[in-house]
């Protein structure tokens, strides 16, 4: 039988990452399994011949008001429930979750469910994460905006 003891939960704070959080909680609570809930940010690049970095303080509260969020969330969905830990990370973000995804039994994820134009210009992190990931990798889709 598959064990299942960990579980990565990338949020973007989205609804469809929220409703992936709330499965992968209550995932979480039948299997006894942990919870790792990660959010994951990029800041922007820009190609210029005089490149410009952006001030670590802006950084580090960007980075800081982001945690605060996210624990805020896992607290809101969580409550008493199954073990949660929530971290922050800086990076290309279906990067970073393939390495957060180390030593975890599953991922579970949001959706948006954009096709088309939309998809082809937005690219897919979770499209990404599903091609490239050795674990298993559970999807929550929420359905396009018209």
């Amino acid at each position: 039988m598959l064990a299942i003891h960990r579980i990565l939960c990338p949020v973007d704070f989205s609804e469809p990452s929220a409703r992936a959080l709330e499965y992968a909680l209550a995932l979480a609570e039948r299997l006894g399994a942990h919870v790792d809930v990660v959010h994951v940010f990029q800041f922007p690049t820009f190609a210029v011949e005089d490149a410009v970095a952006l001030p670590m303080y802006l950084q580090e509260n960007l980075s800081q008001r982001l945690g605060e969020r996210l624990e805020q969330l896992v607290i809101e969905k969580a409550g008493e429930g199954p073990k949660a830990t929530a971290r922050v990370l800086e990076g290309v973000p279906y990067v970073e979750i393939m390495e957060a995804a180390k030593g975890q039994d599953l991922i579970v994820m949001g959706t948006h469910g954009r096709t088309g134009l939309s998809h082809l210009l937005l690219g897919s992190v979770a499209e990404r994460v599903v091609r490239g990931s050795e674990i298993p990798v559970l999807t929550i889709r929420s359905a396009a905006s018209p």
